[in-house]
């Protein structure tokens, strides 16, 4: 999904703490878990009814600045390639790298997300089929070309080990805090061919240095998406590319930034 606007723990007795309460033990018991409520029953209720967007792009021009630039980087034919699009939640740019061709797999905890998505691909009901298994459930698309995967994105999934050959992140990473980007991006690693590509956008505010650390959207640069404990590890930095298309949004002057990176 695309995590808006604020981030919250279920914790075992059911009460609910905002991010900035985290306990150390807490910390650790997300390591390898979302475990979370990122406001999404209201939240995604507001937006399908019509109510403040957040985050979403839905600006035809935008995406096809956004596909312009992930085609310089995955430049196989569509037909050959295969996008992982984590915490995707129904935005459109899935169903465009579909349309043009591409095999698309999307990883979200909103249901109600995964239901719009499916829905840019017809009203046709008959064209899905799906399998439950483990508290997830998986839709697949008739063409075999579209998988929708309604789940925890950092539960290991053995099954998309080495699988796909670029990543498509529009925000995702600048939605979580810092306590769980560790294990987000081990996923990512793990779930990318060597030599695949990472597409990531993310948010850059004006004032990056003293608000690094509020968010969500949090503010990254480079340097931050290239941490160690972040994709330093796993991925090689290739590209900034800067501001990728304008927000048109009420955000002030925060950008819309995009890099690339390549699994090592």
């Amino acid at each position: 999904m695309r995590a808006f606007i604020s981030l919250i723990l279920l914790t075992s007795s059911n009460s609910v703490r905002t991010s900035s309460a985290f306990s150390p033990a807490s910390l650790r018991s997300i390591a390898t878990s979302t475990k979370i409520n990122m406001g999404w029953s209201d939240t995604w209720s507001d937006i399908l009814s019509g109510g403040n967007p957040r985050w979403k792009v839905i600006s035809d021009e935008c995406h096809q600045k956004a596909l312009s630039h992930f085609q310089q980087y995955v430049k196989d034919d569509p037909s050959d390639v295969s996008v992982l699009c984590p915490l995707a939640g129904d935005d459109p740019f899935v169903y465009l790298l579909w349309s043009r061709g591409y095999s698309v797999t999307t990883i979200d905890l909103v249901p109600a997300a995964v239901e719009a998505m499916k829905g840019q691909f017809g009203s046709n009901s008959d064209e899905w089929s799906n399998e439950e298994a483990d508290g997830t459930v998986v839709w697949r698309h008739d063409s075999g070309r579209a998988t929708l995967i309604v789940g925890d994105a950092l539960q290991r999934r053995p099954e998309l080990m080495s699988t796909f050959d670029a990543v498509y992140d529009k925000d995702s990473f600048g939605a979580l805090g810092k306590e769980m980007r560790t294990g987000f991006c081990t996923r990512i690693a793990e779930y990318t061919k060597k030599g695949g590509i990472l597409y990531i956008e993310c948010k850059l505010k004006p004032n990056h240095d003293d608000v690094k650390d509020i968010g969500p959207p949090f503010s990254l640069k480079g340097e931050d998406l290239m941490e160690e404990s972040n994709y330093g590890a796993t991925f090689d930095y290739v590209e900034g590319l800067g501001p990728v298309y304008d927000l048109n949004m009420n955000m002030g002057a925060m950008q819309q930034t995009g890099h690339i990176l390549r699994r090592k």
